[in-house]
């Protein structure tokens, strides 16, 4: 199976990006994908989360130019994670500098994760728009949005979505991206309201919700993804509505993503 690049992208903090990256590569690890996590924030929190020591991985592989084989840990079987922490900025630095950084760094990528046998590669963005992020669109196959059900992170993403297409439309980046809602709270008519406008300006794209949870925050916490913690968990399984039908949660997302690896 050949290597699918998914790049978790939003401007706003706080939207569980980190959190679904950790979450959704741990679960494709357990089931049988070689998966590699990249992250791309000098916050590092991919390697905390995963009970880990932050580290200058993403530095040594791109502007010390160490092979991605010797800048990789494995954090789980199946489960490799290219560590951040402040250096990450001297990453920054370099694309800047070089013209065509951005590209250099998303054609390395791709072709030492393959190398590696990956089978999917995540990466964690900052919330910002710069290099990295624009780096991490031309490597992917897909973008995935996290976002909070408000209005102002609901008008976040109409911004997101539209450099997505005009990077898409200058390069030969897919330009494919799906919404992933966060933090839904199935009891507040807000977030039922901004879903249903999520769904109706963007159908498909708009995946399941995440509803809110606080195993999400207490697991890495104990050095625990959430499928070794409360694999269970509202936040893992879904909510239940009144049709007594199971919706969303990051194990019905893991399915969807799956399926987009394998083409179905």
């Amino acid at each position: 199976m050949k290597t699918t690049v998914f790049a978790f992208i939003n401007q706003k903090g706080g939207v569980g990006k980190t959190t679904s990256v950790v979450t959704l590569g741990s679960g494709m690890s357990l089931r049988g994908y070689k998966t590699l996590l990249v992250d791309c924030d000098p916050q590092g929190h991919v390697a905390t989360q995963l009970g880990m020591e932050k580290a200058p991985g993403l530095r040594r592989w791109y502007y010390d130019d160490e092979p991605l084989e010797q800048t990789i840990t494995e954090a789980r079987e199946n489960l490799y994670a290219l560590a951040g922490d402040k250096t990450t900025d001297r990453v920054l630095g370099r694309m800047r500098e070089e013209q065509w950084g951005t590209a250099q760094f998303a054609d390395r990528l791709r072709e030492e994760s393959a190398g590696l046998g990956m089978t999917a590669v995540l990466l964690d963005l900052a919330p910002s728009l710069n290099h990295l992020q624009i780096a991490a669109m031309l490597a992917s196959d897909y973008v995935i949005i996290p976002t909070r059900l408000r209005y102002t992170d609901l008008d976040g993403v109409n911004e997101i979505a539209r450099s997505i297409t005009e990077t898409a439309r200058r390069s030969q980046m897919p330009g494919r991206f799906y919404l992933l809602p966060t933090f839904f709270d199935r009891v507040t008519k807000e977030t039922h309201q901004r879903l249903t406008e999520l769904i109706a300006a963007f159908g498909r794209q708009a995946l399941p919700p995440i509803p809110q949870d606080v195993k999400l925050a207490e697991a890495p916490g104990r050095g625990m993804t959430i499928w070794e913690y409360a694999p269970q968990c509202a936040a893992v399984q879904g909510y239940v509505n009144g049709g007594g039908k199971a919706v969303g949660g990051y194990e019905q997302i893991l399915g969807e993503m799956v399926s987009l690896m394998e083409g179905v």
